[in-house]
């Protein structure tokens, strides 16, 4: 005598593709991982479940849950760099994603710029068997800075908090939220945080001289 046994498949809480089925003794209590066929396993996914696992009765019918884990649809490359002007390698990398069946990497993948240099490389780079690929870069002048000085005060009353300043490229036009330069105060003896309240974009006023201004609302908490 044998019974139907309906397997469901999980994934991360959630139920995962089409439910499959077993055929089990009639007084069977268990259903064994390795009597599930490869073929009703959802597609992109891979088992995780082992051993025996215990039927428990769901809506009324036998059932097993078969935890499943998604199989990675991408794979991470790291991209080392190659100076060629000064013929040496950089001790700075970088980690992006790509399809986990690339044989290739370009410099189009790159999603950040290389703080101090161009990347020359244009061709198509193979992905090493330890998921490594090596690009081609150039020092550049570094861009001259400017001394901004960034200035809070409070909403409404726009009255004085304190100031800081922040180097930053002279093309830079605008600073954002988290390009502001952290400020304190003490008041009554107590230590606050200076916190903007809003996200910016912050303009910078171009005073010349290498030097600029920013104008910033903000209020004041106390420090933790």
């Amino acid at each position: 005598m044998t019974k139907e046994v309906k397997v469901i498949f999980m994934c991360n809480g959630a139920t995962a593709g089409n439910d499959g089925s077993v055929v089990v003794k009639k007084d069977a209590k268990t259903v064994p991982v390795s009597l599930i066929k490869a073929e009703q396993i959802p597609q992109g996914y891979t088992v995780e479940s082992t051993g025996e696992l215990k039927i428990k009765e769901i809506d009324g019918k036998e059932c097993v849950l078969v935890t499943l884990k998604k199989i990675a649809t991408s794979k991470n490359v790291t991209v080392a760099f190659y100076d060629t002007v000064n013929n040496a390698m950089l001790s700075t990398t970088m980690t992006i994603a790509v399809a986990s069946d690339a044989e290739f990497v370009y410099k189009t993948d790159l999603k950040e710029a290389l703080p101090g240099y161009e990347i020359i490389d244009n061709g198509k780079n193979q992905i090493s068997e330890n998921n490594r690929v090596v690009m081609a870069v150039k020092p550049v002048a570094p861009e001259e800075m400017r001394n901004v000085t960034v200035t809070y005060r409070f909403s409404g009353s726009n009255g004085f908090i304190t100031d800081a300043t922040v180097d930053v490229p002279m093309s830079k036009k605008f600073l954002t939220k988290a390009e502001l330069p952290a400020a304190t105060v003490v008041s009554g003896g107590y230590l606050f945080d200076v916190v903007p309240t809003t996200n910016g974009p912050f303009g910078i006023n171009d005073l010349g001289d290498g030097k600029g201004e920013v104008a910033v609302t903000a209020t004041i908490k106390m420090h933790k």
